[in-house]
């Protein structure tokens, strides 16, 4: 089963320890579903995911016990063999935050019927992207419930 994840997801798994966000990491790690992305969603998520370091390690003041390697290796596990599809179509659906929209379009690019977020731009357009192209909008929570009970 291939998946959009937007980028706030991947923070909430790795930085917040989010179970449910954790637990979509963990399905692809099974193999059971694969991330579909673009180039501009990889791109957000390398610089957010950079920032948020940069910001830590400045709050630690260069602590030497500080070990930035298990969150590289956590992000480079979670980018393994992620299926990158070229940037096509450019929608204007999240008009209050225009960069929401390379997740959407992604999932229209990629033919991919399951996005997953927490993003409230994105949630809020979510009926109009079910009845144009069949696209499901799931919190990791809703859609790793759904998952495991056999309802995707």
């Amino acid at each position: 089963m291939r998946v959009v994840v937007d980028t706030n997801v991947f923070i909430n798994g790795i930085f917040k320890k989010d179970s449910f966000a954790k637990a979509i990491f963990n399905l692809k790690n099974l193999n059971k579903i694969s991330f579909v992305m673009n180039k501009e969603m990889q791109n957000e998520l390398l610089i957010t995911f950079g920032n948020i370091l940069l910001e830590a390690l400045k709050k630690l003041n260069n602590d030497k016990e500080f070990n930035i390697f298990p969150l590289m290796a956590t992000l480079s596990k979670c980018l393994w063999q992620v299926e990158e599809i070229d940037h096509i179509i450019n929608t204007d659906y999240c008009i209050e935050d225009k960069s929401d929209n390379k997740f959407i379009d992604c999932c229209i690019d990629g033919n991919v019927q399951y996005l997953i977020t927490q993003d409230t731009h994105i949630n809020s357009v979510s009926d109009e992207l079910k009845k144009q192209y069949d696209i499901e909008i799931l919190s990791p929570m809703q859609f790793y419930t759904k998952y495991k009970t056999h309802k995707l």
